[in-house]
């Protein structure tokens, strides 16, 4: 099966840092075998594009070309001819400076699925975000009130899913680091087995 991955900072691999958004905070990648879709590519043809700080349709006021609603056409050129298409998006669109409901941000999915479904005819997979952990100066500053939304957002996306006919994968109780914002090598390794046995059921089915 050919797979079209697309993200943000889970999906490229960041390693959990407390001081990542510091500007010269030094920036940590997990090797590909240890990001969730390491176990996809065991068996399928996959394709990763995970960028830091992405958003479903928000500007990032520190990264360029972050809104991927706004630059699709730009990453999506190249995915035409794919079987399966997962979203693993939502984290970064929880920021309090973005101001968004998680219903605002299940409906910007949507509008992206559906853009991504009319363009390649694929298979769509969507991933609930891991839930927002509170208590440090990450997710304290960045994303007051994200451990509530991340769980609203849980119920969103999986709503989102049945009605769309999709598969729907939920990332919420999968385990984050230090900065309670991105995945150890535990979770990735959960989330990779959980993202596998969905879509081995997904293909029981057709």
């Amino acid at each position: 099966m050919n797979i079209f991955i697309f993200g943000d900072s889970n999906t490229w691999g960041y390693m959990p840092n407390v001081d990542g958004y510091r500007k010269d905070a030094p920036i940590f990648q997990y090797l590909n075998s240890q990001v969730w879709w390491a176990e996809l590519m065991k068996e399928h043809n996959v394709k990763v594009n995970g960028l830091c700080g992405r958003a479903i349709a928000c500007d990032n006021p520190w990264l360029k070309g972050r809104n991927a609603l706004s630059t699709f056409d730009v990453h999506f050129a190249g995915a035409q001819d794919v079987d399966l298409v997962i979203f693993q998006l939502g984290t970064n669109d929880c920021k309090t400076l973005y101001n968004l409901s998680a219903n605002d941000i299940a409906q910007n999915l949507e509008i992206l699925t559906e853009k991504a479904k009319a363009l390649t005819g694929a298979e769509i997979m969507i991933i609930s975000p891991s839930r927002l952990v509170m208590g440090n100066k990450v997710t304290d500053k960045y994303y007051v009130g994200g451990e509530e939304k991340t769980y609203l957002l849980d119920g969103e996306y999986k709503s989102l899913a049945i009605k769309n006919g999709y598969t729907f994968v939920s990332g919420f109780d999968i385990e984050v680091g230090e900065d309670g914002e991105h995945l150890t090598a535990k979770g990735h390794k959960l989330l990779g087995k959980r993202v596998s046995k969905a879509l081995e059921n997904f293909l029981e089915k057709e």
